[in-house]
């Protein structure tokens, strides 16, 4: 069983105001009959509106009041889907009703965002295919549209006179035989190559011309160039690039080592000075020091030489020089002041010692800071003399043979510039080559009575079961002259219209037959009025579908239409005895698919 396809679940249409309506199908074969004006057409025409038809359903009282419909589908896979489309137009969403995601898909093909072409394409396997539209071998993409008219045929096409595989435009008449071919074949023709217009031939020659003479001036340039050493010779220039910068990184390392030495011994040194001010400034002070105790000293001496010259009863103080108007005891003013010189001698002496301590680590910190100094004279000369040095050699030969390289690169570079336009002259001069070629030896595959056997079997083989005219010892065939059914000596045009209505179903079956072999496959068939028994009309008619042949037509397809669906739109009744093996709805003028307008 052809995994690919899909069939119809469901319809429905949703209103505001009034209750939905709905109408549910099967695989295998359904029926859905009555008489004129009870919806029938109505739902044909909503199918192909929710399959990507741009025209809405045709506006009837009984649907003014509805705005949006659900058409549920199930891909012979086993995945089911629920379109969902506003009956004014516009977009699709699409609800996975298996995860419940809903996506969107535009009702535009050819856009950047994904439509219901490309959605439904898929589902069938028929993605990314191109069909030849003329003789020149130009192609377009294949809609799913286009695919239509092979499954879903109304009541105004299924009486056709017409070709069954064309349509009336004549433009048109060349893609529609090739897609029919496709569906035949499953081969696309997206290897074909376009023939060239005298204007494209015009412009790609100019381009050869162009590219000659780029091609002759690099060549010019290259001619005493051996570059094909040249990839040898920038491998090479790589290596001894590498080495250096090798050796430029080890040096950098042992220059970024060095200066964070420097960097210490700057500190240390800054540190030191700064203690060997504070030392200088502490003896400052202590020589001032000194030298006010040496003063007091001198002074006190100078006190008890002038107490023991005036001995009278008024003299001054001899510390502090005021009139003593009392009689004191000039012994006891000398002890006194001998006491506080004693005192003040040893201040004095206490001074000289810490001065020599502060002499003595000032001096250890001058010859400190000048073995720092010299360590870092040391250090700075390193860096300046040996290691950068050493380093700008180093770049100076990394830049030497860089720009070597950058110039075997720059040879390089025209060296595949000239094999690029060699390459590129040689592919334009391959198309006109091919292109004449094709003008003498057009062999693009046609569509031929061979390629349709399969199919006219298959006809035959459903005539035959429904006794269609007797039709047993009777040659079947395909006009390719008239792109239609031949039976016997007469073309399928020259048959009444329920006749041919009739034989355009069975050739729409024979399809739907066929692509169960195919790795692609539509898998539904929709058709609006196939047995209408249309009453005999002298000037454009010859008889009616037999009422025989309608139950017979029903029999077929109700045993072999079994996976796939085929969905009739008719006005004749099932056959009691198969009704079983139907799905079929019945409406009547009292109860059609849409309520009635009150």
């Amino acid at each position: 069983m052809n995994k690919y396809g899909f069939i119809i679940e469901k319809l429905e249409l949703l209103a505001d105001s009034i209750e939905t309506v709905s109408i549910e199908f099967k695989k295998g074969l359904n029926v859905i009959y009555g008489p004129s004006d009870t919806g029938k057409t109505f739902i044909f025409q909503c199918i192909d509106y929710m399959l990507g038809k741009s025209n809405r359903p045709k506006e009837i009282p009984e649907a003014k009041n509805f705005n949006m419909i659900y058409l549920s589908i199930r891909t012979l896979e086993g995945k089911k889907f629920k379109l969902k489309r506003a009956l004014s137009g516009g977009n699709y969403k699409v609800v996975n009703v298996e995860d419940n995601t809903t996506f969107e898909l535009t009702d535009k093909n050819g856009t950047n965002d994904r439509s219901i072409s490309d959605f439904l394409l898929d589902i069938l396997n028929l993605s990314n295919k191109k069909i030849r539209k003329n003789a020149n071998g130009e192609t377009k993409n294949l809609y799913f549209q286009q695919l239509k008219r092979f499954f879903l045929v109304d009541e105004v096409h299924i009486i056709t006179e017409e070709s069954l595989l064309i349509s009336e435009q004549y433009t048109e008449q060349t893609f529609e035989e090739n897609l029919f071919k496709f569906l035949m074949t499953g081969k696309d023709d997206s290897n074909i190559i376009t023939a060239l217009k005298p204007k494209d031939i015009q412009n790609k020659t100019g381009k050869i011309e162009v590219y000659n003479e780029l091609i002759s001036q690099l060549k010019e340039q290259l001619k005493d160039i051996n570059y094909k050493k040249v990839d040898e010779q920038i491998k090479k220039l790589n290596t001894t690039i590498s080495n250096f910068k090798d050796v430029e990184s080890s040096l950098s390392k042992e220059l970024n080592q060095l200066n964070s030495k420097k960097n210490k011994l700057t500190k240390k040194i800054d540190e030191d000075k700064k203690s060997w001010i504070s030392f200088d400034e502490i003896l400052k002070r202590s020589s001032i020091l000194k030298k006010q105790y040496a003063s007091d000293i001198a002074r006190l001496k100078a006190n008890i030489e002038l107490g023991t010259m005036f001995p009278e009863k008024k003299t001054s103080c001899p510390v502090c020089d005021s009139t003593i108007l009392e009689n004191i005891d000039i012994e006891k003013l000398i002890l006194a002041t001998e006491s506080e010189i004693d005192k003040t001698s040893k201040l004095l002496k206490e001074v000289e010692k810490s001065e020599s301590i502060f002499i003595k680590d000032k001096s250890s910190v001058e010859s400190k800071i000048q073995d720092l100094e010299s360590e870092l004279k040391t250090i700075i000369l390193t860096m300046e003399e040996k290691v950068n040095t050493e380093i700008r050699g180093i770049l100076s030969k990394i830049k030497q043979y860089t720009d070597k390289r950058e110039g075997l690169f720059k040879i390089k570079l025209l060296k595949d510039n000239l094999d690029r336009y060699v390459a590129e002259r040689d592919k334009i001069q391959d198309i006109i080559n091919i292109n004449k070629k094709n003008k003498k030896e057009t062999n693009y595959e046609k569509l031929t009575t061979s390629l349709l056997d399969p199919i006219i079997t298959n006809i035959k083989t459903i005539l035959t079961s429904i006794d269609f005219e007797k039709i047993e010892g009777i040659n079947i065939g395909f006009s390719e002259k008239n792109l239609d059914i031949v039976i016997g000596q007469k073309n399928r045009k020259d048959y009444g219209k329920g006749y041919r209505a009739i034989l355009y179903a069975v050739f729409i079956i024979s399809i739907l037959e066929f692509l169960r072999t195919k790795d692609y496959q539509i898998g539904l068939t929709v058709i609006d009025s196939p047995l209408n028994p249309y009453k005999p009309d002298d000037k454009d008619d010859n008889g009616k579908v037999s009422i025989n042949l309608a139950e017979e037509f029903y029999r077929y397809l109700a045993d072999n239409i079994i996976e796939e669906q085929v969905i009739l739109i008719e006005n004749t009744q099932v056959p009691d005895n198969i009704k079983d093996k139907v799905n079929y709805k019945k409406f009547t003028k009292e109860n059609g698919f849409l309520p009635k307008v009150v």
